[in-house]
């Protein structure tokens, strides 16, 4: 893993990133704006990860991932603006078919990055929503402890 990363504090977007939290998501609860709700969702999942090494995956469990992870990937893999014609979709398709942890970890850098970016430009758009309520939108091939073999 490369040390520029959010979670080192020397993101791609760092600065924006920084401003962005502040101003947008609220310390706890949905964010008033789509913008911080869709930053809010993309660092769910990089906390997830490189906080409790919770990995959204094509071939995970129900209970290997904490819900809140996979309510945030669903809101990002369904994430789309209509105005920028911004979409998550193909990023969250990245993340979750990554193969090994420096292919997981560069999708979700890449999606962060992505998000931020996209953020910036956006105008405050107020947020009815809240990904913690979002319908499962990815089909996940959830494998039974019958199916393992171990």
């Amino acid at each position: 893993m490369e040390n520029n990363t959010y979670w080192n504090h020397n993101g791609r977007f760092q600065k924006e990133y920084e401003e962005l939290w502040a101003r947008l998501v609220p310390p706890v609860g949905r964010a008033q704006t789509v913008a911080g709700e869709a930053l809010r969702a993309v660092s769910c999942l990089y906390h997830r990860w490189y906080n409790d090494g919770d990995r959204v995956e094509t071939t995970m469990r129900e209970s290997e991932v904490p819900e809140s992870a996979v309510q945030a990937f669903n809101y990002l893999y369904q994430f789309r603006d209509p105005a920028s014609e911004f979409s998550a979709r193909e990023l969250m398709e990245a993340v979750v078919e990554a193969v090994d942890e420096e292919e997981y970890e560069d999708a979700l850098e890449r999606a962060a990055d992505a998000v931020i970016e996209w953020a910036v430009e956006q105008p405050d758009t107020p947020n009815d929503g809240d990904f913690h309520q979002c319908s499962e939108a990815y089909d996940f091939n959830i494998v039974s402890d019958e199916d393992n073999e171990w």
